[in-house]
């Protein structure tokens, strides 16, 4: 049996990001606490949900509980429909964004199969859940500093016959934003080649003005997910849905019918209330922003100054993903920092674009700002030939 120092210096033997995050939780608890600067998930509104949960169902159990085995909480639909502006019958409630997706791949390529085209840098997660139903992958490179894609590269790339083209809006893991304009260009691409683009949103919300707007009402062959997970820290809800016509959602409906039997009946009521008091939870994920965003934005500021670091901390959201200019293979760099110094990044690899790192920040926590000093050090000590700072450095005053 593995030790726990033993299972510690193995946490960048994980194949993958979503092997490496599991490996992570698994991991006995490190004394001193290590430094974690990859959290993109906002921090849970523990509080919040409690109340919300005692008010809906103390005294007297809520009316929002209400069956979902057929087309999902009545409630919740309807709610989605009024915040997106979009008819009910564009909506199916899924139990999260990934299972969303894979409710929509399932409808689109199977019994036959076929090809999906994936962005490139991108969550493992998106490749293998296309991966898992027979697909065949292409990719499309994200390029420049805003990292958009090129029309002309999208529509070679869908030369080679992809059915669907999956792309994330905040792009994860860059968190830059494509403007509505491109999306719809590239919608018309991909409807002259006659395929869909399904538009992950579930980091919209951190978007100024993003709150009652989706992609899915730019084209027709745009089907849009998201979540109450990432920007509103509620993944115990497992609450997700996607948007699409209302021919096509039924499509989609009907192809899962015998294999997805519904979401949960007290997750979605609650989710329900959550979006009836939605500014409460707004003022949550803001209110954590407000406090971390500036700590980072500090720290980058200082690390690109000193020629350690290039890319700028995008407008919106948690996420950064900045490229470090002494270190192309930063798997390498990312496993020395957590073993030397208990500083916890997630190389770029993970992602498909090596020399970078992903940072998170969607957490209030007092080692965000020694964490970050601590990552600026071990990239001052590289450059000059030395070690990361040990975990037991002294901090500064």
């Amino acid at each position: 049996m593995s030790t726990g120092r033993h299972a510690h210096d193995a946490l960048f033997d994980a194949p993958d990001y979503t092997s490496w995050c599991r490996a992570l939780y698994r991991l006995p608890a490190r004394r001193p606490k290590p430094f974690i600067l990859f959290e993109s998930t906002i921090a849970e509104p523990t509080e919040l949900l409690r109340t919300m949960i005692e008010s809906a169902f103390a005294p007297r159990v809520s009316d929002r509980f209400e069956s979902v085995f057929g087309s999902g909480n009545p409630y919740l639909v309807e709610a989605l429909a009024a915040r997106y502006r979009v008819r009910q019958e564009q909506i199916v409630c899924s139990t999260g964004a990934s299972n969303a997706i894979t409710m929509i791949l399932r409808a689109l390529l199977l019994p036959e199969g076929g090809r999906v085209l994936v962005e490139t840098p991108h969550v493992d997660l998106i490749e293998t859940l296309s991966a898992g139903l027979g697909a065949k992958i292409d990719t499309i490179q994200r390029r420049g500093a805003d990292y958009d894609i090129d029309p002309d590269d999208f529509a070679r790339a869908l030369g080679g016959g992809a059915r669907i083209a999956l792309i994330t809006n905040p792009h994860n893991p860059s968190g830059a934003w494509l403007r509505p304009e491109r999306i719809k260009e590239l919608a018309a691409i991909a409807a002259n080649a006659g395929a869909h683009v399904i538009v992950d949103e579930i980091y919209a919300d951190f978007a100024p003005g993003s709150r009652r707007s989706t992609a899915a009402a730019l084209a027709p062959n745009i089907i849009a997910v998201n979540s109450l997970t990432k920007v509103y820290g509620l993944f115990s809800l497992r609450c997700g849905w996607l948007i699409a016509p209302p021919e096509l959602a039924r499509r989609i409906e009907a192809a899962n019918a015998r294999l997805e039997f519904g979401v949960s009946k007290l997750a979605h009521a609650v989710a329900v209330h959550v979006l009836d008091a939605i500014d409460r939870f707004d003022d949550h994920w803001r209110g954590i922003l407000e406090q971390t965003r500036p700590i980072v934005d500090k720290h980058a500021s200082a690390m690109i100054a000193d020629g350690l670091i290039e890319g700028e901390l995008p407008a919106t959201g948690c996420m950064y993903f900045p490229k470090l200019i002494d270190h192309a293979d930063t798997h390498a760099f990312a496993r020395r920092l957590w073993e030397e110094s208990g500083l916890l990044v997630a190389p770029g690899e993970f992602f498909g674009q090596a020399g970078h790192v992903r940072l998170g920040f969607g957490a209030i926590d007092a080692g965000l700002d020694h964490g970050l000093l601590r990552l600026h050090e071990a990239l001052r000590a590289h450059r000059r030939g030395g070690s990361a700072p040990s975990s037991t450095a002294r901090k500064r005053q």
